[in-house]
């Protein structure tokens, strides 16, 4: 089955966010997690100053234009969902929540793959 214009700039600003977070130290341990409670686009360990090695749930929005609509786009009910989701990851890879940091993280993409404009990064206080 073909992909949507959507699916694909959507792909396209993930890809875009996965470049971004190596860059910063992240090292990627999945992509795309899905489970009935919700999805995640990409999971990361990364070395926090003060929390250390950490486990990192990141949301991913793509826009095209540059008005702060990817920011607004991840609220409480999506990080609800993805709360979910990081219990569900954490279970089936036998990751002890107790033990492990854990941060939620959002990056918004903007541009489509014709031209980059911006990407931000932000971690998500719960």
């Amino acid at each position: 089955m073909s992909q949507t214009d959507k699916q694909k700039i959507g792909a396209w600003g993930e890809e875009v966010a996965v470049r971004m977070l190596k860059e910063k130290g992240y090292e990627i341990a999945d992509r795309n997690f899905e489970t009935r409670e919700g999805e995640i686009d990409i999971i990361a360990w990364h070395n926090k100053p003060y929390f250390g090695k950490t486990l990192c749930f990141v949301e991913v929005k793509t826009r095209g234009g540059e008005d702060g609509s990817a920011e607004r786009a991840t609220g409480a009910e999506k990080l609800g969902r993805m709360k979910q989701a990081a219990i569900a990851y954490c279970l089936r890879n036998n990751i002890q929540r107790e033990t492990t940091a854990i941060q939620f993280e959002h990056v918004s993409v903007y541009g489509s793959p014709k031209g980059l404009r911006d990407v931000r990064h932000y971690e998500i206080p719960v």
